[in-house]
């Protein structure tokens, strides 16, 4: 059953993930071509010799054969043809990276001959102040002195693309690091200490969500009598009940802790970020604001002010929620057996998959209507 989820798994990334296959896929068949190898040597070794035929239910195994019967040369010819198809993969793959980077290299020796305003505002590598030691190029596009953190299939900054970004996990991990130093107040020591407090807070919010139903089954086990003892009404267990409610959900004491707490960080990456899209649009040269509507500008100044939110909810609805499905995996693993463990995963991965396919689906539909509307205020 774990096989056949883990097979489901690995066909569904290489039909959505695009482009497709990636490293995560080569590395799987990179490892599996090296075992492959040990078993066929393992098997030939064993084979070509004297051996006793493997026989279900007995240790010592079955007749003696002096030579290879035909249903080992059949299990060596499997063994063969699967890494012959490991081989294919592997150099496939290889074949399509060359193409891919050599794709690449074209279309950067091509904006490099074109204009210079598609460097993105998160793209100068200024995090605090966009304007620090940045200089204009021959175009008055602002670049930092470092290098450019650019993010592989990302639009230009200026675009309004029809579709959603295709990107691996990966690169959406590297997209949302870019974002880290407006999360993190690395001048304010005092906002710093309010982080960190309410990262303690989410960590205690997810002991609280383990304990509610934990304490639940421990007075269902006193009222029914599940210990050996007489059933009592359990006035302690309900009391700590109680508490572990008062505490738990984003409305219970910590949730309402940790918001109110994350109001000044929450105002401070909002001010960076809009001081850091301010200085980015004066910086660029008069040729790009003399080719864009006003109104279209500040109309993606303003829609970039949801980043603050999105920055929010990952940290501490997202992240938090996937800890709490693999701490559910491994208590009921531990307490119960590997198949309930296993019915917990498989749901887990469906929920997670047909949520992330049905944000998707609304990306899109969410795309056109954003297009929409700063072709609106374009005019205005």
């Amino acid at each position: 059953m774990a096989t056949f989820f883990i097979y489901c798994l690995f066909l569904i990334s290489l039909i959505d993930t695009k482009p497709s296959p990636t490293t995560a896929h080569v590395a799987t068949w990179v490892l599996s071509l090296v075992i492959e190898v040990i078993l066929l040597g393992a098997s030939l070794a064993i084979y070509t010799n004297k051996h006793r035929e493997p026989q279900a239910g007995n240790e010592q195994g079955g007749r003696l054969r002096r030579h290879i019967t035909s249903w080992e040369v059949a299990e060596i010819t499997i063994d063969i043809l699967r890494i012959l198809l490991l081989l294919a993969l592997t150099l496939l793959y290889s074949l399509f990276v060359a193409a891919r980077n050599a794709r690449i290299r074209e279309v950067r020796t091509a904006s490099r001959d074109g204009s210079s305003e598609a460097s993105g505002l998160l793209q100068n590598g200024q995090a605090e102040n966009a304007s620090a030691h940045a200089h204009s190029n021959g175009y008055g596009a602002t670049v930092s002195g470092g290098k450019h953190k650019h993010i592989e299939g990302a639009p230009p900054g200026w675009e309004r693309p029809a579709t959603t970004p295709s990107r691996s996990w990966w690169e959406y991990l590297k997209g949302y690091a870019m974002f880290f130093p407006y999360l993190w107040p690395s001048k304010d020591r005092k906002l710093q200490t309010v982080v960190v407090l309410c990262i303690v807070l989410v960590l205690a919010q997810r002991v609280v969500n383990f304990l509610v139903p934990y304490q639940v089954g421990v007075i269902t086990d006193i009222l029914s009598g599940e210990n050996g003892e007489e059933p009592y009404m359990p006035w302690g267990a309900i009391c700590l009940y109680i508490l572990y409610r008062v505490l738990q959900g984003g409305n219970g004491f910590l949730g309402a802790a940790r918001s109110t707490l994350w109001i000044p960080i929450s105002q401070y990456s909002y001010r960076e970020l809009s001081v850091a899209a301010f200085e980015h649009v004066h910086g660029l040269s008069l040729d790009f604001h003399l080719g864009k509507k006003t109104g279209e500008v500040l109309s993606a100044l303003g829609k970039g002010s949801s980043i603050n939110t999105f920055l929010e909810q990952v940290t501490f609805q997202v992240v938090p929620m996937l800890v709490d499905l693999c701490v559910a995996i491994a208590y009921f693993l531990n307490q119960f057996d590997a198949y309930y463990a296993l019915v917990i995963a498989v749901v887990t991965f469906w929920y997670i998959y047909l949520t992330i396919r049905m944000a998707q689906w609304r990306a899109e539909i969410r795309r056109q209507m954003v297009n929409a509307d700063r072709e609106e205020d374009a005019v205005k």
